[in-house]
């Protein structure tokens, strides 16, 4: 099991230790290549999330129109509302995932950190 750093979103972490957000989507960065089921995302000293199944995709529209909307962002209005609010976080890189992809991580299990 390898662990890996990530960018901490609290809606995003709170929707996911609901069960409500169950992908959680990531540029495929070189730092993610080796990604896996069982591997764990860390969000600093907030928590972590456990990798389910890893898929890659071209783009966020891509991601999803295979996996749905709704697991990306819950309270979304459509599709599109979802990929946009994807795309407003202020570390997305537009430019990054036009070259490298998507990656879309299903979270199997969330944790706190005791503080």
């Amino acid at each position: 099991m390898a662990t890996y750093d990530a960018v901490f979103h609290q809606e995003a972490f709170e929707e996911m230790e609901a069960h409500r957000k169950t992908v959680y989507t990531l540029i495929a960065l070189d730092e993610f290549r080796f990604i896996t089921s069982g591997d764990r995302l860390e969000f600093g000293s907030h928590g972590s999330i456990t990798i389910g199944m890893v898929r890659r995709y071209p783009s966020l529209e891509s991601l999803v129109e295979v996996e749905g909307w709704q697991c990306l962002i819950p309270d979304a209005s459509s599709a599109d509302d979802a990929i946009n609010q994807v795309r407003k976080v202020q570390y997305w890189d537009a430019e990054a995932e036009a070259k490298c992809g998507v990656l879309s991580l299903r979270v199997r299990g969330t944790h706190r950190k005791v503080r």
